[in-house]
């Protein structure tokens, strides 16, 4: 990728932004005073917390010290962020139909894994690069909602995508959003997300620069195009409706599309989110494409994330 290109497309890291739906009465207020911003990053992260392997095998049902909470960090005396592994239906080593947490359905998970050969689901929580921002761990989102265009959707179409919550207290409960139980337990916290560092895995990257059996590849012919939605939530029921968005494409290759041709993201960009509320409680990461089939997106439907930068409330 022409790295000057994306930069004069894009402004400097800031991406196309598009505002839903009216935000909280708060934001047209007075400015209040600034809140303190904090790094999140995944550099020292304990090591109960990464992926076993580049395959995510820990992050299943029933695996050996499976990962079911997910990497939770205090930010200050009342407020967490979390970033979970998704609740729902999955299976057991017999294949049969079980309630639990697992990768299948969507979430994120902390990697520290940069195998830039490896084109397949076996290699899926690898980053197309040799390091990140932080120093080499990172984030990987996982899943995808069956609506192309947020403003028509609701938090429950997001149930399979991975979700950043903001809380007031460590630890979250069983995750049911068709019936609109609370994901997370106690009472839910904002945070103000200002950025954050982006890039492709190497399965999707791969998968995206030669196709396979299930995905096409992208390309000036076919202008192809994938992105990364970043939806944000002030509300924690089923219902509950986004209060903004941004996107970042991580391939297009039509010249018609906003922000132009990029090709297929090869390294760490920095994405600006402080189009997004101030009071964000919950921000979905989703994907969509020009690779559509039947069943949704055919895209291997991943992003490698670094640093984000926010702003907390005060203790």
């Amino acid at each position: 990728m022409n790295k000057l290109n994306y930069l004069k497309a894009f402004g400097c890291g800031t991406l196309i932004t598009i505002l839903l739906t009216a935000c909280s009465d708060k934001k047209d207020e007075p400015d209040s005073p600034a809140l303190p911003t904090v790094n999140v990053g995944f550099k020292d992260v304990p090591s109960q917390f990464f992926a076993s392997d580049a395959a995510g095998s820990n992050l299943y049902y029933g695996a050996e010290n499976q990962i079911t909470t997910g990497y939770i960090k205090k930010l200050s005396k009342d407020c967490y962020i979390q970033f979970p592994i998704n609740y729902g239906l999955t299976f057991d080593d017999n294949f049969n139909s079980v309630w639990g947490y697992s990768f299948y359905q969507g979430g994120l998970a902390v990697s520290k894994y940069h195998d830039m050969t490896n084109d397949t689901y076996a290699n899926q929580l690898s980053v197309y690069d040799s390091t990140s921002p932080s120093g080499g761990n990172f984030l990987v989102a996982y899943g995808a909602g069956l609506i192309t265009d947020p403003s028509k959707s609701t938090l429950s179409d997001y149930a399979d995508c991975g979700r950043i919550y903001i809380t007031n207290e460590k630890g979250y409960s069983v995750n049911d959003l068709e019936s609109g139980e609370n994901y997370v337990s106690g009472k839910e916290n904002y945070a103000y997300f200002k950025s954050v560092w982006i890039n492709n895995t190497t399965y999707t990257y791969l998968t995206m620069k030669n196709g396979n059996p299930f995905a096409a590849a992208l390309n000036s012919e076919n202008k192809g195009w994938f992105k990364v939605q970043f939806i944000a939530f002030n509300e924690n029921g089923k219902d509950a409706r986004p209060i903004d968005y941004t996107e970042a494409y991580l391939a297009n290759f039509d010249e018609k599309l906003a922000g132009g041709y990029t090709g297929i993201i090869d390294e760490w960009i920095k994405v600006d989110l402080s189009v997004l509320s101030k009071e964000t409680s919950i921000l979905v990461i989703n994907f969509v494409g020009s690779d559509w089939g039947e069943y949704g997106l055919n895209t291997p439907k991943y992003c490698a994330l670094d640093n984000f930068e926010l702003s907390i409330p005060q203790d």
